[in-house]
């Protein structure tokens, strides 16, 4: 794999953890007890379009990428995106991580490493 489809996989994987954390964030200030059209404008005001269209986004790029990289090579890579969720929550979000999902986190770029990436 050279580093330009490195490149394209290491967006791919930034877009879909971005988006996600973006929907989460989002999510605290959606109004969802006072009709659907309060919930669609509290959806619209916030970061909720941007991370959809990154979400959205993600598997077309992916698909761009698998035009060139192996199946195999290219999902290994996006194990890194559980990886960028929890540390992005933790760090943007404020939210706690447990020992085991450090662990699991750092298992997954082992496992990376040793697929020889």
């Amino acid at each position: 794999m050279n580093s330009h489809e490195f490149l394209l996989l290491l967006a791919v994987v930034s877009a879909s953890a971005s988006g996600q954390l973006l929907l989460r964030h989002g999510a605290k200030s959606w109004v969802t007890r006072k009709g659907l059209l309060r919930f669609a404008l509290s959806f619209i005001k916030g970061s909720a379009p941007l991370a959809l269209l990154l979400v959205l986004g993600a598997p077309f790029l992916y698909w761009k990428v698998l035009e060139t990289v192996p199946l195999s090579r290219a999902y290994t890579v996006t194990a890194l995106t559980g990886v960028l969720i929890q540390f992005g929550g933790r760090f943007f979000l404020k939210e706690r991580l447990s020992r085991r999902v450090v662990a699991g986190a750092l298992l997954c770029c082992a496992g990376i490493a040793v697929w020889g990436l």
